[in-house]
Order: C-alpha cells, then structure tokens, then sequence
C-alpha cells in the first residue's frame, strides 16, 4: 500500500502541474484552489489534452511541453496503426491507459499508474472510468495518420 500512495502522490502531484499548464481546460489556478485530478468531460480529445498532451503533444506526435524533459521522447501516437501493420492495436493502447501492460521505458513498471488507475480511485462509478477509457483510445484511433 506504501508503494501504491507514493505513485499516487506523483501522478497527483503531476496532474497539479498539468492543470497549471493548461489553463483552458482546467482554468487559472488562484490562491489555494486545488487542482482538478479528474475533469467532468467524458470526451476523449478531452481527457487525451489533459491526461496526455503535456508529453504526447497535443496532436500526438510526441511534442508535449513536457516532452524535452524526458529521458526519452514521447512516440508519436499518430503512428500507432501504420506500425502495426495498418491495424490500430486497440488492446494495446487500452493497456496502457490502465496501466495493464507490459513495462516500458518511457512508463515505468506496470505498478505506474498511467490514468486507468487514477480514474478507479478518484472516481468510484466503475461504468463512468469504462467510458473514459473508451473513449480516450478512440480518440487515440482517430488521430492515426492516413
């Protein structure tokens, strides 16, 4: 449980840096306003410009503000299907999304939480996270270069 509240700290502790960096979504932040962890948006362009666009870009090619900070560059997410064969990896990206998934470099151990688990705790409507997580992959299907 110790390990699991310390990752918890740094993704919240991330989000809060986020929310700072995209102030239209999540508005200014003023005095001792707290910041938002999970947006009321179901939307997957949404919740991929909060939770993914300050690594992944917000076109998702891998050009986050974030991203020149990292040991490793961010993929361009536009390029999943074309290396795939021309087959969008569905259940691949959904691993990720939840954390389900074999460890990377640029994610960590599957322990990290990517969202997935973030949306679990903050959010206790098991179906409401279901949506979130479809639609944040569809979202990441509909921007695939032609």
């Amino acid at each position: 449980m110790r390990q699991s509240t310390r990752m918890i700290g740094g993704v919240l502790m991330t989000l809060a840096l986020i929310s700072r960096w995209d102030s239209g979504m999540a508005g200014q932040q003023t005095g001792g306003t707290p910041s938002v962890l999970v947006i009321p948006s179901l939307s997957g362009s949404d919740l991929f410009r909060f939770y993914c666009a300050s690594c992944h870009g917000r076109d998702g090619t891998g050009d986050g503000p974030v991203a020149a900070a990292l040991t490793r560059r961010p993929p361009d997410l536009t390029l999943m299907a074309r290396r795939n064969g021309g087959r969008f990896p569905t259940d691949r990206v959904e691993g990720f999304v939840t954390g389900n998934r074999e460890p990377t470099l640029a994610h960590g151990s599957a322990e990290m939480p990517v969202w997935g688990p973030i949306f679990k705790a903050l959010d206790p409507h098991d179906r409401m996270n279901r949506i979130r997580i479809q639609n944040m992959v569809a979202f990441i299907e509909s921007i695939q270069s032609k």
